[in-house]
This record gives structure tokens, C-alpha cells and sequence, in this order.
């Protein structure tokens, strides 16, 4: 089985709520939407407090380049359009919606209907992407008619699909790659058709062989409706981790490596997570707004009964989410959005849903402890776990002598902040917190440096 050459960690699976179906969440009495829920310039809400909105109607619009629309994800009314905070603490406009029964806009095909048909003009597929705002719902939420779009002086060879999902606890990708098995793949037909490349590929970590089976089973099926499905084939991938990262995901599949602040695009490859697959055949086929995704909530504190793969729409206060869920479990210290190894730590339960929410996650005492820090050995075990080939010990010491031009010397920049040094490090030291926040001080400097003078 492939997999990526450099470094790499084989932390517990811990998919417990793999066999759990994924289940609706009914709509609360008021949602919070934000208008900055994708990679870029946030939206601008283009309506008022007093308004009536339908489901799927333009309630924010792109701002720039980079950016994508936001569409109501209830029917209701407008109650109040301003700041507010996010999971971090952050203040960003939402608009706030007292709730009704579902009206939805115009033109939106709400059937359970497969529709398998590829549409031959590429760009009615970019423009249903893109007016229905589908962004990457792998961590990023970059806006995917813009990803879709490389320059004209790059080409795209190869579409990947990422459904390795290597991150523990999480299962909704697995989840709809078992319920929403053909779709996914109508979508990779439709981002394939619009890159114009003939190979796309569909990556699933080996512990996943149930979802597997059911893609091959897809692609082998669709693949006798029309000749647009030829070329699509399911890797099976060796589990380590981070094996969902798109340059750890190109080196298994295409055997390429991306240079230092490289993109992709520049080696031939365009990667999508499975999630934004089906976003898109939703969006294309179905003219559906991106205003629904898949969230795992779950931990080791929580019973076996609530461990739950919940399909809920943007703008659902996480504490609603969890108090539907029976609460918030005794043992649990922190909550985590995402798994544990990138994810983000909540400061704010009240904070609504986004576009790309992924998980719940509940961690005890023991599991986020952190152990006394002590001096470095020298063992290099952080430099054999790094993904990017950096040395997590060097960066360390510079970033704590505030060498920053070494650091960039030593490309920081490239580190995409997995946890594999933290995991394996024997000291207990906090590798990740240094480097990130190091990491973050090198990239502004050098956007300084190349920004045009005022």
C-alpha cells in the first residue's frame, strides 16, 4: 500500500463512532450565521434586520477574489445582522435568524433523486460551484471554484480526492463515503471534467475497508453509465498520519513532491476532500447551497449511546448541539472542534456552526495533561516524525532565541502545524506551540517584504 515518504506518526485510530449513522439534527429556534466561514475575504450580508429569508436564499456575497456567498440555511426572519463572537472568542458578523418551517428558495431540487448526468459546459459547473458557495470542507475552506481554476500557466494532470480522514475520532467523512457513496463520486466526475484532466483518484486510509468497498463499488458501477467516470479508481493507502495532507497525499499518489511554499497545482494536482465531492454534486446537480455538512461528536467520556454522526446546518450554537446531545459529559475538560491532533480548542460554546465544523470532541483530564517539560536529548525522533522534513528541534531553539531569518533559512514556513513533533517528542517539550507561533511571525515578515509600497 502507498503512502507519503517523509516522516509520519501511527496515533490510535479511536474511531469509535465509525458505526453510527449519520442522523439530522432538528433546527433550533434561532441560528447564528457567519458571514466569515471560508479562506479569504469574509462575506458582505445583504440583508437587514425585519427581512424574511427562504432556505438556500443569498444572504451573504463574496467580497474579492478569494471569498465565496453564503446562503441562509433556515427560513425565518432577520433579527439582528453584527458581531458577534466565534469559537475562539473572535468578534464576527453573523446574522441572527428567528426560525420557521423550511421554505425553500426557488430552484433547488430537494429530491433523494441520483442525478449522474455530466453536464458538457464547464463553466455552468463553475458557476453552480461557485454561486452556491462551496468551499474545501478538508480544514481550509478555500473557495472550490478558485482551486478548480488554476492559472493559465499551470495544468492540471491528476484530481485527488482525500478520504483518508487520519485523524482520530473523526468518522463523517467515512460516514458519507458508506451513505452518500455515488454522489461523492458524481462529484469527482464533475471536478474532473471541469479541470479537464482524464485520472482522478480517490485516497482511503486501509482502516477504512468498508468504505473502500463501497466506492470501488460506485466507480465500477457509474463507470458503465458514462464514459465521463472513466478514469476515477480508489487507492487504498497505507493508515499513518497526517496522510490527508495534500502534500503528503500528491507524494503517495503521484510519487511527486511539492517545493518549499509550493502549491499542488504546481506539480500537476488539484486535492479535494470527499466532503467537498459531495458538496459539489449537490451544488451542481441539485443547485443546492452549501448550508449543511456532517460533524462527529464524540470522546472516550462519552457513552457508547452518544456517540454520534450528526447532520446539522450552518449556524447551530454548538451548545445547542450538545445539550440535544444529552450534555455536555462530567470528565470532559476541553472540547475540541476537529480532531486532536490539528484540531482547535472551543472558548466559545455558544459559537455557531460553520461550513467546515467537523467535529465535537471531548477530552478528560488525562488525555490533556501535559506532562512536565525537560531538556532535549538530541534523539532526533521529532525530525523522523516531521511530514515536511523540517527539524522540530533546530526550530525550536531558534524561535526561542528569536533568530527569525534562520528560521526562515530553515523553512518554518513549510511547517503545516500536524503535531507530529509534539507527539513523538520524549522531552514533553511544546514543539508545535513554538513552531506556530514562530511560524506565523516568518510568513508576515515576509508578506511585508513583498507587499507593494504605499
Amino acid at each position: 500500500m502507498k503512502t507519503f515518504s517523509i516522516g509520519g506518526v501511527h496515533p490510535d485510530d479511536k474511531k469509535i463512532s465509525a458505526g453510527c449513522k449519520i442522523e439530522a439534527l432538528p433546527i433550533p429556534k434561532t441560528v447564528y450565521i457567519s458571514m466569515a466561514q471560508h479562506l479569504g475575504g469574509p462575506a458582505k450580508a445583504i440583508v437587514a434586520p425585519g427581512d424574511k429569508v427562504k432556505t438556500g436564499q443569498v444572504i451573504g456575497e463574496p467580497t474579492g477574489f478569494i471569498s465565496a456567498y453564503v446562503h441562509s440555511s433556515v427560513t425565518g426572519t432577520v433579527k439582528t445582522v453584527g458581531l458577534r463572537k466565534d469559537l475562539a472568542g473572535i468578534p464576527v458578523v453573523h446574522v441572527e435568524i428567528e426560525t420557521e418551517p423550511d421554505q425553500w428558495a426557488d430552484g433547488i431540487d430537494t429530491s433523494d433523486t441520483l442525478v449522474t448526468e455530466i453536464p458538457q459546459d464547464r463553466q455552468f459547473i463553475i458557476d453552480r460551484i461557485k454561486n452556491n458557495g462551496v468551499v474545501g470542507l478538508g480544514g481550509a475552506t478555500f473557495p472550490t471554484h478558485v482551486k478548480l481554476c488554476p492559472p493559465p500557466d499551470k495544468k492540471a494532470e491528476c484530481l485527488i480526492l482525500n478520504g483518508a480522514e487520519c485523524e482520530p475520532y473523526l468518522t463523517s467523512d467515512y460516514r458519507i463515503m458508506l451513505e452518500k457513496t455515488r454522489q461523492i463520486v458524481v462529484g469527482a466526475a464533475l471536478m474532473k471534467k471541469v479541470l479537464g484532466v482524464q485520472r482522478a483518484v480517490i485516497g482511503i486510509e486501509e482502516n477504512k475497508p468498508e468504505a473502500v468497498s463501497a466506492m470501488s463499488a460506485a466507480v465500477e458501477e457509474l463507470g458503465k453509465v458514462s464514459r465521463d467516470y472513466s478514469g476515477i479508481e480508489v487507492m487504498t493507502l497505507k493508515k499513518k498520519y497526517p496522510q490527508g495532507g495534500e502534500k503528503q497525499l500528491i507524494d503517495a499518489v503521484m510519487r511527486r513532491q511539492v517545493k518549499s511554499m509550493g502549491l499542488p497545482i504546481d506539480v500537476g494536482a488539484v486535492v479535494q476532500n470527499v466532503a467537498t465531492s459531495l458538496a459539489v454534486y449537490d451544488a451542481v446537480q441539485k443547485n443546492m447551497p452549501l448550508i449543511s455538512n456532517t460533524m462527529t461528536v464524540t470522546g472516550d467520556c462519552l457513552p457508547a449511546d452518544r456517540q454520534k454522526n450528526y447532520l446539522f446546518r450552518i449556524g447551530f450554537p454548538l451548545s445547542y448541539i450538545a445539550e440535544y446531545n444529552g450534555g455536555v459529559p462530567e470528565k470532559a475538560v476541553k472540547i475540541v472542534s476537529g480532531g486532536p491532533m490539528m484540531g482547535k480548542a472551543i472558548s466559545n460554546f455558544d459559537a455557531a456552526t460553520l461550513k467546515g465544523s467537523s467535529s465535537i470532541l471531548y477530552l478528560t483530564a488525562e488525555q490533556t495533561e501535559r506532562k512536565p517539560e525537560s531538556n532535549c536529548i538530541r534523539c532526533g525522533k521529532c525530525a523522523e516524525a516531521c511530514p515536511m522534513g523540517l527539524e522540530p528541534f533546530l526550530l525550536n531553539k531558534l524561535a526561542r532565541n528569536g533568530m527569525s531569518d534562520e528560521l526562515e533559512d530553515n523553512a518554518v514556513q513549510d511547517c503545516i502545524e500536524c503535531g507530529c513533533c509534539l507527539y513523538s517528542c520524549p522531552a514533553n517539550i511544546p514543539l508545535l506551540d513554538v513552531i506556530r507561533i514562530a511560524k506565523g511571525e516568518v510568513i508576515r515578515a515576509m508578506r511585508a517584504r513583498t507587499a507593494p509600497k504605499k
